[in-house]
């Protein structure tokens, strides 16, 4: 008995769905971020696919918006990094970073 009689493609990703009414019907987990990027997506759950460029998916790195990924190595991401080149973040608190 065929599972799929109204799909020639019947399930050919393995996820249950029958080709006919599968969105993604060679991605098994169906555009598991939601990007619309269904069979090539370099970043399968990651819906900005690394959006800073630097290599890594925003699903696994530790400062998606960041490229550097935390460069003063302070704990604090760049994007949010007051000083993101200095790892005191402004001691004196005169709003100057001191960068090297």
């Amino acid at each position: 008995v065929d599972s799929c009689p109204d799909s020639s493609t019947n399930d050919s990703d393995g996820d249950s769905l029958c080709g006919d009414v599968d969105s993604c019907p060679n991605d098994a987990e169906n555009d598991a971020d939601g990007d619309g990027n269904c069979s090539n997506d370099s970043c399968p759950y990651d819906a900005e696919n690394d959006v800073d460029g630097d290599g890594v998916c925003g699903d696994q790195d530790s400062c998606p918006h960041d490229a550097e990924n935390d460069a003063d190595s302070d704990a604090v991401c760049g994007d949010a990094d007051s000083c993101p080149y200095n790892d005191d973040n402004d001691p004196d608190g005169d709003n100057v970073c001191d960068d090297p």
